[in-house]
């Protein structure tokens, strides 16, 4: 009887052993989330810290992106190159580094450069939940992790900025953040012990990780992929469909909740965690209408139309209450989760034995609102205000500043709404691409030294 509890209990460890490694890349995307937020929380502690005008805080939270984006296309060659337990463990060492960079300084420069090293650290999160699944897991579970990490990574970017804005009231943003310190270093020391590169049985393995690209036919990959027209298209478009989140809910959301409503931090974070759980709820959802319909530009349009008027009631409606509010939150948050169909549409505009490298483009140029938009919104700020000073001369930003600035969401996400309509519907690009990938051959061969 004890032989066979314990054959029980191992064979049960043995099944859930696969998942509990992909957990621990969850984990980091997590952490990742928690970095990317956490400026939203501490915008008055760190412009007074570093005497800073909103223009420099938001270059200060666009850091990060300045070494995220980029890294969104070499990391998967990275992985292949190096082992997913060497990298991933490294990654999140540095992104541990680049924290404790920004928790000690006491000039822009330092923050800014903690801002990036974290950056840089976290933009092997993602990439490497995914890796993880596709060597640990059956290929059909792939799109089930894909799905479940983004929703466990926005689930802990709401849950961030809860906790912080707490913990930034009772002990100030450094103390704050020593504790996020703490809890990275045991993250790395967890993915140390369980991640491990392969499992034992490597016939699981599939064709394409036993094969990873290398520099020449990435070059080859790339100059095909940003020759098309259309890949352009997708980029620009999902980088403005995305934001509501880059921007808004990222890092201006909450600055503008308890400036223009005059509400407390815990009560603007209340109301942003509201399109956390409105994108998470609707993606699966939507993506799955989709699929059924086989359509990709009309859900894509609608939501964008609908999230563009949502927010310019946000913005230019006064008066609105709390419950007003967290209700039209969660609307534009379930809006933004049509945002996903970007990346089935880069994957499908392009042959199919370049998918992931095509999504990582997508992925790249969404991100770019980030390294853009953040400071912008800052500019736009310190350029409409009425150059009024508090009691640490730092400028006072009125009602009218946080609309004239932020107007560049809505605009550019009307402008996105414009420019999908000259996409190429994709919802039959799964029967093409057979001839796609004939014609792919030939111009990879055709481009090879």
């Amino acid at each position: 009887m004890i032989a066979s509890n314990r054959r029980t209990a191992f064979s049960a460890f043995r099944s859930l052993y696969p998942w509990l490694i992909v957990s621990c890349g969850m984990l980091f995307y997590c952490f990742n989330y928690f970095l990317r937020v956490s400026p939203s929380t501490m915008q008055p502690q760190l412009t007074q810290g570093f005497h800073i005008t909103a223009t420099q805080f938001g270059m200060l939270a666009a850091f990060y992106y300045w070494a995220y984006t980029p890294m969104q296309i070499p990391v998967g060659m990275i992985y292949d190159k190096f082992g997913v337990r060497a990298v991933i463990c490294a990654t999140c060492l540095i992104a541990v580094l680049g924290l404790s960079i920004f928790i000690s300084a006491t000039h822009f420069e330092t923050a800014g450069l903690g801002r990036f090293i974290m950056g840089l650290g976290a933009s092997f999160a993602y990439v490497g939940t995914l890796k993880l699944a596709s060597i640990w897991l059956p290929p059909n579970r792939f799109a089930t992790v894909a799905g479940l990490a983004t929703a466990v990574g926005m689930s802990a970017g709401a849950l961030s900025q809860l906790y912080m804005t707490k913990m930034v009231e009772i002990v100030g943003y450094q103390a704050a953040l020593h504790s996020a310190l703490v809890a990275g270093i045991a993250l790395v020391v967890v993915l140390f012990l369980i991640v491990r590169n392969t499992p034992k049985n490597v016939d699981r393995l599939n064709t394409e990780m036993q094969t990873p690209m290398n520099l020449k036919e990435l070059a080859s990959a790339l100059k095909l992929i940003f020759s098309n027209r259309q890949m352009w298209l997708i980029g620009i478009i999902g980088c403005l469909f995305y934001l509501p989140s880059s921007v808004f809910l990222d890092l201006w959301g909450i600055p503008y909740l308890k400036s223009v409503y005059e509400l407390t931090a815990e009560q603007a974070v209340t109301i942003s965690s509201y399109t956390f759980y409105g994108w998470i709820i609707s993606g699966p959802i939507i993506g799955y209408f989709s699929d059924k319909i086989q359509r990709r530009c009309l859900p894509l349009t609608v939501s964008g139309l609908l999230a563009a008027l949502l927010l310019c009631v946000v913005f230019y409606v006064p008066g609105l209450s709390f419950s007003s509010l967290s209700i039209i939150f969660f609307v534009i948050g379930a809006c933004c989760g049509a945002h996903p169909i970007c990346f089935a549409l880069g994957k499908e505009n392009n042959p199919i034995q370049l998918s992931g490298t095509a999504v990582a483009v997508t992925n790249m140029l969404i991100m770019v609102g980030g390294v853009i938009f953040q400071p912008l919104v800052g500019k736009l700020l310190d350029l409409h205000t009425n150059n009024l000073l508090d009691e640490h001369h730092l400028p006072v930003y009125s009602a009218s500043d946080y609309s004239f600035a932020l107007s560049v969401i809505p605009i550019g996400v009307a402008v996105g709404i414009l420019l999908s309509f000259f996409l190429k519907e994709t919802g039959q690009a799964l029967s093409t691409h057979s001839t796609q990938d004939a014609q792919t051959s030939a111009t990879l061969a055709s481009d090879a030294p």
